[in-house]
């Protein structure tokens, strides 16, 4: 399906709401909750949305994260949610068993550290740096998916897919979403593992995935209707960090760690 496949017409409407996955706590930074759970550092606040899926791109008025001033204390998960999410994390994290080695355009060097402006003069513009993912993800999912919203490089959440057709009003209950973002801005990985919250505002578990790679994590995050996984890893080129994020809703006919892995192998594809 070509990525601009079942779009509205004319110039699309941006979406007020921010990744509810939530997403880079760090140390002396002030946090901003948006959609019930915790998005990243030194961004001003945007407007929160309540909704039944909390994994949305992040605001317009959303700037990347300013470079944290010193390491802070990891963020603590709760014996309950580590033991409930130990299984599933070691599953997921045994399907990553290839080095996930990812290099960024030089072009976008002219854009970094604070990331592409977004939204940009016309869609066109926005989706110029994306990857082309549509027809792997609609392939591997078995429904039509197209690019949604967002560029790169930005991040936490940059390009993101979701299956046809496409809202720009609401209400955004797709059965998937898949997005692949970059930060610039002094984020590690490590940072992200501890840094990601459940809707209701605990702390997400995570793990090292050295199979997938030096500094590699992943992290398991529990919405209201579904389970959201992450994958953080270092670009090769910059000290920047790749952000892959996928969400698949309790009744989709494929799971998350399906909609992971066809965005892993997209994005290595694309930039590997």
């Amino acid at each position: 399906m070509d990525e601009h496949a079942q779009r509205s017409g004319g110039r699309r409407r941006w979406l007020p709401v921010a990744l509810g996955v939530g997403a880079l706590a760090a140390a002396s930074a002030v946090a901003l909750t948006i959609g019930g759970a915790t998005a990243a550092p030194g961004t001003p606040p945007a407007p929160s949305t309540a909704s039944k899926t909390t994994f949305f791109p992040p605001p317009s008025s959303t700037t990347a994260a300013a470079p944290p001033s010193a390491p802070g204390p990891r963020s603590t998960v709760s014996p309950e949610d580590a033991a409930r999410a130990q299984p599933d994390l070691d599953a997921v994290a045994a399907r990553l068993d290839t080095p996930i080695v990812l290099s960024s355009p030089a072009e976008w060097d002219r854009w970094l550290p604070v990331g592409k402006p977004y939204p940009g003069a016309s869609t066109e513009e926005d989706i110029a740096t994306c990857p082309h993912l549509a027809d792997r993800l609609s392939t591997a999912l078995g429904t039509g998916m197209s690019y949604w919203t967002g560029t790169l490089p930005q991040g936490p959440v940059g390009c993101t897919w979701v299956p046809v057709p496409l809202s720009y009003d609401g209400p955004y209950d797709y059965a998937y979403i898949a997005s692949v973002g970059f930060l610039a801005d002094g984020t590690t990985t490590e940072q992200l593992r501890g840094g990601f919250y459940h809707h209701q505002g605990r702390v997400c578990p995570g793990i090292d995935a050295p199979a997938a790679g030096a500094g590699a994590v992943l992290v398991r995050c529990e919405a209201e209707d579904g389970i959201e996984y992450t994958v953080a890893a270092p670009d090769t080129r910059t000290d920047g960090v790749w952000v892959l994020q996928a969400k698949a809703q309790d009744d989709a006919a494929r799971p998350t760690s399906d909609v992971l892995t066809t965005l892993l192998d997209g994005v290595v594809a694309a930039y590997g």
